[in-house]
């Protein structure tokens, strides 16, 4: 057993969710205890409350350069990604009816589209490199007179690889396609522009920076289609029925205003990032960074631990006080090799034997330091077992 007397904890598992902030906590405390009113209403506490919905819809427009009318809350991007997808079918189909995306994109979008398959939809996967990046030419070749909607996540949550958006929205610009891009784990650590980036839909989660859990958003571009997905009332401009969950919306636009602090510490995250790999490479010189050295995001890892199970790790790293995942939080129950690790060539025995580590705005060297402690006993104590 290893020794626990300087035991910490240390949460390296933030693409899963991160913490809310203090300042979050704050401005949610204040709505939930004063601000209480339903923003539908015409006296003074809905159009409080009305106000605060606004407010919040400004916040979350500026952090992504977008003009608020094309903000629409959800209750999570998978929500939203649905939300895009579905629609979009309804609309161009029969007229219309292919899909191209990637095979790692994250289960709210491909369990989507299988969906989708069985309602006629036509569904073409791009292949990914070594390292998860998309080839736009190879993409163009794959686009015929059927196709409607091209979907690429911005970066991924497994092995953090930043697509090259631009050109993808270029590409498609030509052919007069469509563009959804899934960026929750892009916000708040690389900058982003969506009238840059070029894309007509773009998908967000509060939880992934330091917000809270239950409200994400989709940006729609103004002069891009979209129907209603949840029927009722009149919110989100007829879009998304049902009484907005105000205190999450607030709390929302909170965290969105961290984002220019949060992505100044990138750099110092992306030197933590390099520290650890380096000092893994010491203990265990057959490990494999699955992540790309660039075009990636500075705070997420993938390391293959040959011959190591990665539940083994998991469960010797949590008794240890770390929090760590093998993949995708939305699919590690399901206990089957990460869809992402296939698509980049690894074998189910490999991908088993995976660990994702994403470093948050709080994690600091000591905390690296403890961690590749905490690993450098335990392989010495397996060498001594074996």
């Amino acid at each position: 057993m290893i020794s626990t007397i300087l035991k910490r904890n240390v949460y390296l598992d933030n693409n899963a969710t991160t913490h809310v902030s203090k300042a979050v906590r704050k401005t949610m405390n204040r709505v939930l205890k004063y601000c209480w009113g339903n923003p539908s209403s015409g006296y003074q506490k809905g159009k409080t409350a009305n106000s605060i919905v606004e407010n919040a819809r400004e916040q979350v427009a500026s952090a992504i350069h977008a003009h608020p009318h094309e903000i629409y809350f959800t209750s999570c991007a998978t929500e939203a990604n649905n939300m895009v997808l579905k629609s979009l079918s309804n609309h161009f189909y029969p007229g219309k009816k292919k899909i191209i995306s990637t095979p790692i994109e994250h289960p709210s979008v491909i369990n989507t589209l299988k969906f989708l398959e069985t309602k006629g939809i036509i569904v073409q996967y791009c292949p990914v490199d070594r390292y998860g990046f998309v080839s736009a030419e190879e993409l163009e070749n794959m686009i015929d007179n059927d196709t409607f909607l091209i979907c690429c996540m911005l970066a991924n949550n497994e092995i953090g690889t930043i697509q090259n958006i631009r050109e993808i929205s270029s590409v498609a610009q030509k052919h007069s396609i469509l563009v959804m891009s899934d960026c929750v784990q892009a916000f708040g650590k690389i900058p982003i522009d969506v009238k840059d980036l070029g894309i007509d839909y773009a998908t967000f989660s509060a939880h992934k920076l330091y917000g809270p859990k239950g409200i994400g958003c989709l940006y729609a571009k103004i002069s891009s289609p979209i129907e209603a997905f949840i029927h009722g009332g009149h919110q989100e401009e007829g879009l998304r029925a049902g009484t907005e969950s105000v205190h999450n919306i607030a709390g929302f636009g909170k965290a969105c205003q961290a984002t220019r602090q949060l992505i100044s510490h990138s750099a110092q995250t992306l030197l933590l990032k390099e520290h650890f790999s380096q000092q893994l490479r010491i203990i265990k010189p057959d490990i494999v960074i699955n992540s790309p050295t660039t075009g990636c995001l500075p705070n997420t890892i993938s390391i293959t631990f040959p011959n190591i199970s990665s539940r083994e790790l998991m469960m010797m790293l949590d008794y240890n006080g770390i929090s760590v995942s093998s993949g995708s939080a939305c699919s590690s129950q399901l206990n089957i090799p990460s869809h992402v690790l296939k698509a980049i060539g690894l074998s189910d025995t490999l991908a088993n034997e995976t660990l994702r580590i994403s470093f948050g705005k709080d994690t600091r060297k000591g905390d690296i330091n403890y961690t590749v402690n905490v690993i450098r006993k335990y392989f010495k104590q397996s060498s001594r077992n074996d």
